[in-house]
């Protein structure tokens, strides 16, 4: 994600002007990365599925694929770093020391305050990590140099992945665990999922990835989160589908096909299965209540 050191994470400074906080009702979205979002002045108002958070300094969000943020508010002073991270790098790390359970305790719940201590110590080794990259970045090493910087602020950037989860921890009232191979079954499946429902709902498909029969992984997928894989699918889907209804300004038609169905009779058919109502006169219906 680094130009220079190759580097599994970035950071990224974001204001009041930034692009895609501009505008009110702005809905951002990403299925390939995790990011931790720390509130450093000003206040921001959001909109995350179904649940609104008011994140001010001191805070901290999690970003995880899935969900839509949308704008709603944002101050004018408003500042925070952004750390994104890849997930070949902050999976392996929150495999050592949480389970599924855990892992959706934090998509739950993405947003926390930090105490006074908590905020200093990640501002610090956030502070830290990006000044060594600015230097290692703007320094004129050679490649056994480089190499050895560049696992020198990986390790750093573990360092501040575990402060987090150890402040995450700290916080909510539930304790982590090492997973077992079930967790990680589910796990590869929610990953699988955020890439891949826009064009695959079947439940074999997921199944298939992992060389396990349909019913078994279900069975799996419902005993570690409480639902089955089906319904996880149904509700990505639907929550794609009335994000884009409410906040975009695409065609029903277009919305169907960004989802791969067939047509948009089978979209209209589909989304009123599980809503309730058309696709049409959701959008109607949440624009009239917004």
């Amino acid at each position: 994600m680094n130009d220079n050191l190759e580097l599994p994470f970035e950071f990224v400074k974001f204001t009041a002007d930034s692009p895609g906080i501009q505008e009110m009702n702005t809905m951002i979205s990403s299925n390939d990365m995790i990011a931790v979002v720390l509130c450093t002045q000003g206040k921001v108002d959001i909109h995350i599925d179904s649940n609104e958070y008011s994140i001010s300094k001191g805070d901290l969000y999690f970003y995880v694929p899935s969900f839509f943020t949308i704008v709603k508010d944002v101050s004018p002073d408003f500042e925070a770093i952004i750390i994104r991270t890849e997930y070949d790098f902050i999976i392996p790390l929150i495999n050592k020391v949480t389970d599924i359970k855990s892992q959706l305790s934090i998509r739950d719940n993405p947003c926390m305050s930090l105490n006074d201590e908590q905020y200093n110590d990640i501002q610090t080794i956030i502070n830290s990590l990006a000044e060594r990259i600015e230097i290692e970045n703007t320094s004129n090493f050679d490649t056994k140099r480089k190499r050895i910087m560049r696992e020198l602020i990986i390790s750093l950037g573990t360092t501040l992945c575990y402060e987090v989860l150890n402040t995450f921890f700290t916080n909510a009232p539930i304790l982590p665990s090492i997973q077992d191979r079930k967790d990680t079954i589910v796990q590869q499946f929610l990953i699988s999922l955020y890439k891949n429902f826009h064009n695959e709902r079947d439940v074999a498909f997921y199944a298939n990835q992992q060389s396990l029969s349909p019913s078994y992984f279900s069975t799996i997928v419902k005993c570690k989160t409480g639902k089955p894989a089906l319904q996880w699918i149904i509700e990505l889907v639907l929550v794609d589908a009335k994000q884009m209804l409410q906040y975009s300004d695409a065609s029903i038609k277009e919305i169907a096909i960004r989802l791969n169905f067939p047509s948009q009779s089978f979209f209209g058919k589909y989304f009123k299965q599980y809503v309730g109502i058309s696709p049409k006169n959701y959008r109607k219906k949440m624009r009239n209540e917004r």
